[in-house]
């Protein structure tokens, strides 16, 4: 009898203390040996995406941690949320691991300094499941115990370009095995701390904050072919606009639609690689009206291009010229804005100036490009290609004449192209 009562006891006592949330896998971290080798990066901001009252976890009670009481965000036996120290937490992350990183909450005359970063991250909570047990509860003492896992959806941002390069999610969890008043809250840290990690283990976050190797590092890029290129004479502006308009295609994903225009052969178009996305495969439109499938075959997130295969058609290509076109000088951007029955439609303008934008050669212009234009060619007054749409700057939805252009020769060097 005593021992089925002993054996009964252990049985209850371990169902009491096995609930436990399940802890996620700690991934290898990328390390950063060289620290020119990645842009500054600084957290901005930390949120939870989690509406109040919301159930966040279970709480038990008693040296069996029996009970399931509903522990709410920000109600009743709340999670605590501190920013300024997820925000330490993050940089701590990056530091161990050799990547750089702006940005301290020490210093509490300047305030939180960012103006170094070249690459912003925000993180915002999305989920957080957490089974907490209080055993000493009946004699007035709440120190909890346990453990928790989050949800992380992490925003990178261009301050430079200003726009978005992504959002990735990863997880993190913790246990803690001896209460303690300050649980919750070291649990929701050492949570945040293994998301973070986890997020410094994926490729596609490298990807995006990898600093430019300078164009003597993309002369020997994985793809590599060189391209006819054919002077064209034209015998007027409006014969000229009319070809390249008969060059220049539509490049449409499941996401939405872009520009893009033949060169070489005419089985190459070249387009932004925010256009196609995580797309292998896009519908070219012509000018025709005709739609072909086209293979994307390579593309660069950082220098914003990508470089799209035809097979069994050819199309009417252009002329690339290669020389870094003058201040002044007339220009005109091609493409399809904001809808694809604007097809063909030209803006044009003057070459601007010539800029350095986060660590990038660009293009500047005052001729109009719209959503829609991404990926089309900005040519001059002889009809050769000297650049591809990639931004518009429209501060309360208006054009101000401030738009940005990959260098045409910069782009093939990055797709590797090479001219004949």
């Amino acid at each position: 009898m005593v021992r089925i009562l002993f054996t009964s006891l252990l049985i209850y006592l371990a169902v009491g203390c096995a609930s436990s949330v399940q802890q996620e896998e700690v991934k290898q971290a990328i390390t950063v040996s060289e620290d020119d080798r990645i842009k500054p990066i600084a957290i901005t901001k930390v949120a939870a995406n989690i509406r109040r009252g919301t159930v966040v976890g279970k709480l038990q009670v008693g040296a069996f941690c029996i009970g399931n009481e509903e522990v709410k965000w920000r109600s009743g036996n709340k999670v605590y949320l501190d920013s300024e120290d997820l925000v330490d937490v993050f940089r701590e992350e990056l530091e161990i691991n050799g990547w750089p990183v702006v940005g301290s909450t020490d210093d509490l005359f300047q305030g939180y300094d960012v103006s170094g970063a070249e690459v912003l991250v925000a993180a915002r909570i999305t989920d957080i499941e957490s089974q907490l047990c209080a055993p000493l509860a009946g004699w007035g003492n709440w120190d909890v115990k346990g453990s928790m896992r989050v949800d992380i959806e992490w925003q990178i941002y261009s301050p430079a370009r200003k726009s978005m390069l992504g959002k990735l999610v990863t997880s993190g969890s913790a246990e803690i095995t001896k209460a303690d008043d300050d649980t919750a809250y070291e649990l929701l840290n050492q949570s945040f701390s293994v998301a973070a990690n986890n997020l410094l283990s994926e490729k596609n976050f490298f990807d995006m904050v990898e600093r430019s190797r300078g164009l003597n590092s993309l002369d020997r890029p994985e793809f590599t072919s060189k391209l006819e290129n054919k002077r064209k004479n034209y015998g007027s502006l409006e014969e000229a606009l009319a070809m390249v308009k008969r060059s220049t295609v539509i490049v449409r994903t499941a996401s939405g639609h872009g520009s893009g225009f033949a060169v070489g052969d005419g089985s190459t178009v070249l387009t932004n690689s925010h256009v196609v996305g995580e797309a292998q495969t896009v519908t070219l439109v012509l000018a025709g009206g005709i739609e072909v499938s086209g293979k994307v075959v390579r593309a660069s997130k950082e220098r914003d291009v990508a470089l799209i295969s035809v097979q069994g058609i050819r199309i009417p290509s252009l002329y690339v010229e290669s020389a870094v076109p003058k201040t002044g000088g007339r220009v005109f951007a091609i493409g399809a804005p904001l809808t694809e029955a604007l097809d063909g439609t030209a803006t044009a303008g003057i070459i601007s100036g010539l800029r350095m934008m986060d660590g990038l050669n660009w293009i500047q212009s005052d001729a109009a490009i719209s959503p829609g234009n991404s990926g089309g060619p900005l040519i001059d007054d002889l009809g050769a290609v000297v650049g591809i749409s990639t931004a518009g700057f429209a501060p309360g939805g208006s054009q101000v004449g401030l738009n940005l252009f990959v260098p045409i020769r910069e782009a093939l060097i990055v797709m590797g192209q090479s001219i004949k």
